[in-house]
């Protein structure tokens, strides 16, 4: 696209291509939101059956010290999770800014008559 003279069509292309990203973040969003509530319930549930299961006396803090260490690759993998499913947030409402951004230089195309 030449940086003098922007056609509708050239806008109407990138329009296009950043809709078809949207529509695959989306789909990956869910995947990975699926995927982060998943890990989220393995490491809960870890954690509570570990926390039941010690019978020895113990403060309190300790039976919670040992509950986390046995579930801490659980936690690890839901933390990382999460932190992709708000990249591919961040990814999408970037995505919607360039989409507005795009629409606002089409509405200048279009009165300029291009």
């Amino acid at each position: 696209m030449n940086a003098s003279h922007i056609s509708q069509i050239d806008l109407e292309e990138q329009l296009m291509r950043i809709c078809e990203r949207m529509e695959e973040e989306t789909d990956l969003l869910l995947q990975v939101s699926i995927e982060r509530a998943e890990a989220e319930a393995d490491y809960k549930y870890k954690y509570s059956r570990t926390l039941m299961s010690i019978s020895e006396k113990m403060p309190v803090a300790s039976k919670e010290a040992r509950a986390y260490l046995s579930a801490s690759e659980e936690f690890r993998k839901w933390q990382l999770l999460l932190a992709r499913e708000k990249a591919t947030q961040q990814s999408l409402l970037a995505a919607r800014s360039r989409l507005d951004a795009i629409r606002t230089v089409c509405a200048n195309v279009r009165a300029a008559g291009g």
